[in-house]
């Protein structure tokens, strides 16, 4: 999830995938990070990792992901090109 927050996006998500899979959330604020650590902990999610980074340069691996999700944060870029550019990169081969 691009511009994760809080994590509930995330969250969903990893319910989805199920045990056998990841669902990453990365967000540039330390504040958000906290809040999603804390509350997949509260959900007792185990298969999340929250990253800090920006959307324009994900800090995953090339083909690393199966889906994106982003939620009212790429309009917010002044870079969407390079966001777009970022999402490409890492999103698996027919992602």
């Amino acid at each position: 999830d691009l511009g994760s927050g809080g994590g509930i996006d995330v969250l969903l998500s990893a319910k989805r995938v199920g045990s056998a899979g990841k669902a990453y959330g990365l967000d540039m604020t330390d504040e958000m990070l906290e809040l999603a650590r804390a509350n997949a902990r509260e959900a007792g999610v185990t298969n999340v990792e929250f990253v800090k980074g920006q959307i324009e340069a994900i800090p995953l691996p090339d083909a690393s992901v199966d889906v994106i999700i982003s939620n009212c944060v790429i309009n917010l870029s002044a870079d969407k090109d390079a966001v777009l550019r970022e999402a490409f990169r890492v999103l698996k081969p027919g992602g």
